[in-house]
């Protein structure tokens, strides 16, 4: 395989170019905050923030839970509502309809 910007050889598996430092490939994309839209129990706010922190979401409830408990059950709330508000849910993908109709006569 060849780099882009110099064009030496560089290995199959490589990201970057040892000779430039070009970026081979196709860069991994950003993960981004989210709220979840498939897997929530009210706001889905936890799942996002396990989906973001790559965590069980399950783990991330109880501890959301245990730590609203430690700080105080209304600020606890007050947070959720915020991140609710603040965070945006995830774009509503529509199922890709297909090409091929059927040909009525």
């Amino acid at each position: 395989m060849y780099c882009n910007a110099c064009g030496k050889i560089i290995a199959e598996d490589g990201r970057f170019c040892s000779h430039c430092g070009n970026v081979v490939g196709v860069p991994p994309m950003p993960r981004k905050l989210m709220r979840s839209r498939s897997d929530r129990k009210i706001g889905g706010v936890c799942a996002g923030l396990a989906q973001y922190l790559e965590l069980d979401t399950s783990l991330v409830r109880i501890l959301w839970f245990f730590i609203t408990l430690a700080c105080g059950i209304f600020p606890g709330l007050v947070a959720y509502v915020l991140a609710w508000i603040i965070i945006p849910e995830e774009p509503y993908l529509l199922p890709v309809a297909s090409s091929h109709q059927p040909v009525t006569s």
